[in-house]
């Protein structure tokens, strides 16, 4: 969440930042909010005033029982009646405050779209990292990748959708995935699945080994964890809801888009010494999202899917350690990818692309998929 003094202090850098991120200004309605503040502050010293008052009350007491008693009264109706009053405009406060996205960080470039995110760096198996002038902004480095693995004995080669390859390989079955749980589910069998598995136990080894702590969390977790870990409001229509019905005490409960809001409320309600800092943990864990609004997009294979499997690094950290854990994040991302002899690039994504109101600054590491 980001600071109220900082709002206060600088509410057309937040104005701006609304418009490169492309907040809905009705949402985050940033003029209404500041009118709020305004009186929501009016409001909390009257309420300062009033308990003042209820403490000479307390020495009137002594002198003067009946006036007191009139007085008290008087005083118990006014609190209530500001009480109530502060309760609905800090609720209307809290809902435009939730839709207000984090500040970029000056290396996220402006933009509108995908087509401006910029290109830092791209790595080819054999050759390396390509040089600067073969990158920029959109897919650039597109032309220098190479048209067939690493381990083609062939340049008779042609390349295959991922999708394609499952199929024919037999390993990746949406078809009966489909008929037991509807689009966008596959069963992995076979050399596929243990792929999977060993990519897991791949990660988690060199994690253990850097001094991750791992984490299994739950999947399902209450609306104060989504909200906490800034995943709600924005991302709702992304995530499953449990029917309250079926959870004990009636309780809402959501499945977990990313083992990053369980892992993040660990730490929920308890004060972390900062000789302990940073904390390393993750986790994988089975995701599942909704997709709403991506009907259309990569609906061939298991790129986009409502339930898939992932390991998630997540870091508790002061804010002096962050750039060094956000630089170890992606390096750990590389050399996972150098290690399969996978291409891929390294993207600063734009201000209108990086998604996810939280994000200050956000790195994507593409693989190249040349059958796609």
């Amino acid at each position: 969440m980001i600071d109220v003094r900082e709002i206060r202090s600088n509410p057309d850098g937040l104005r701006e930042a609304i418009r490169l991120r492309k907040v809905d200004a009705r949402l985050a309605d940033l003029d209404r909010w500041l009118e709020l503040d305004q009186t929501k502050r009016q409001l909390q010293l009257d309420i300062d005033s009033l308990n003042g008052e209820k403490k000479q009350l307390a020495r009137l007491g002594k002198a003067d029982p009946e006036k007191a008693r009139e007085q008290g009264q008087r005083l118990r109706e006014k609190g209530k009646q500001l009480e109530q009053e502060m309760n609905a405009l800090t609720s209307q406060w809290q809902q435009i405050l939730d839709w207000f996205p984090n500040w970029p960080h000056p290396e996220m470039p402006p933009g509108e779209s995908e087509a401006e995110n910029v290109e830092i760096k791209a790595w080819v198996p054999g050759s390396g990292y390509l040089d600067g002038s073969l990158l920029g902004a959109g897919e650039k480095s597109a032309a220098a990748m190479p048209r067939q693995p690493c381990h083609a004995t062939s340049g008779n080669f042609t390349p295959l959708h991922h999708a394609e390859m499952g199929t024919m390989l037999g390993g990746v079955d949406t078809l009966q995935g489909a008929k037991v749980s509807g689009s966008r589910f596959a069963y992995l069998i076979g050399d596929v699945a243990r792929l999977q598995y060993g990519l897991t136990q791949l990660l988690a080894d060199e994690l253990l080994s850097r001094g991750y702590d791992m984490v299994v969390p739950p999947l399902l977790v209450r609306e104060r964890s989504l909200y906490g870990t800034s995943h709600f409001p924005e991302g709702r229509d992304q995530v499953y809801e449990i029917q309250s019905h079926n959870v004990e005490e009636d309780a809402s409960l959501f499945l977990v888009g990313s083992s990053e809001p369980t892992n993040f409320s660990y730490f929920m309600d308890r004060t972390l010494h900062q000789e302990v800092l940073p904390v390393r943990i993750f986790a994988a864990t089975s995701c599942f999202r909704s997709e709403a609004g991506s009907w259309g997009k990569d609906v061939k294979g298991i790129k986009r899917v409502h339930q898939f499997d992932k390991i998630e690094m997540n870091s508790v950290c002061a804010p002096e350690q962050s750039e060094a854990i956000y630089e170890e994040f992606s390096e750990i991302n590389e050399w996972l990818l150098q290690t399969l002899q996978l291409p891929y690039r390294v993207v600063e994504k734009c201000t209108g692309d990086a998604g996810y109101l939280a994000s200050h600054r956000q790195l994507d590491l593409d693989v190249w998929l040349s059958g796609s």
